[in-house]
């Protein structure tokens, strides 16, 4: 049988439940925040009972201000090797910086990344995409990844860059998003780390790094 998940009860039951909470005023506020991460009907029933004003629902962006605070903090003591992040325009937008390893056919590229957290986070996964073009199966032409099968609670930025860059060692065509280009890796490896050198030259070298204000990274 398919797992269920909270999510999934019907509005009218979640609705049920939580006014009979509020009846009742057995539920904590910091209880009450945790629920409304939980998904976007929970988050929406909630604001119909309290209020979509009201400091609870704060409260809850307040707690995922915290997680993502956390992970950048703990990010900047300890960052994956080859990646660097910084702040862009809010905690909840990232922009990062992924040298290619010497081992691999994208050796000497700088790729920029573009990260957005969700205002669920951490129960939905950030998105990550590629602002340079890279040749790869594990990455569509738009720079898209596909971190979502992958992502839990539990997971952090740090985890999911740092396979990322193990992606770029070890590529993995039977989970590909680009068929075309997993096809190439898999049965013309030769041509396909050309082409992979290739774009890595053209478009994350020489113009790519002078681009870049490096004092922002230190």
């Amino acid at each position: 049988m398919a797992q269920r998940s909270w999510s999934d009860l019907p509005r009218d039951l979640t609705d049920r439940i939580f006014r009979r909470h509020l009846n009742i005023r057995r539920i904590d506020p910091k209880d009450l925040a945790r629920c409304s991460l939980v998904c976007t009907t929970w988050r929406r029933v909630i604001a119909d009972i309290w209020g979509k004003n009201l400091s609870l629902l704060s409260s809850a962006s307040g707690l995922i201000n915290k997680r993502v605070l956390a992970e950048y903090q703990n990010f900047q003591r300890d960052p994956p090797e080859g990646c660097r992040v910084r702040i862009v325009d809010s905690l909840f937008h990232w922009e990062g910086i992924m040298i290619g390893p010497q081992s691999s056919p994208y050796a000497g590229g700088v790729f920029l990344l573009d990260i957005h957290f969700s205002d669920q986070h951490p129960f939905k996964a950030p998105k990550v995409t590629f602002q340079t073009k890279v040749y790869h199966p594990n990455i569509d032409q738009q720079g898209r990844l596909c971190l979502e099968t992958s992502w839990c609670p539990a997971t952090t930025i740090s985890h999911v860059l740092l396979v990322i860059y193990a992606r770029f060692n070890d590529p993995d065509p039977d989970d590909p998003i680009d068929l075309e280009i997993a096809n190439i890796y898999k049965t013309q490896r030769i041509q396909f780390e050309e082409k992979a050198r290739a774009w890595t030259k053209k478009f994350a070298t020489a113009s790519q790094i002078s681009a870049i204000d490096w004092t922002d990274w230190s």
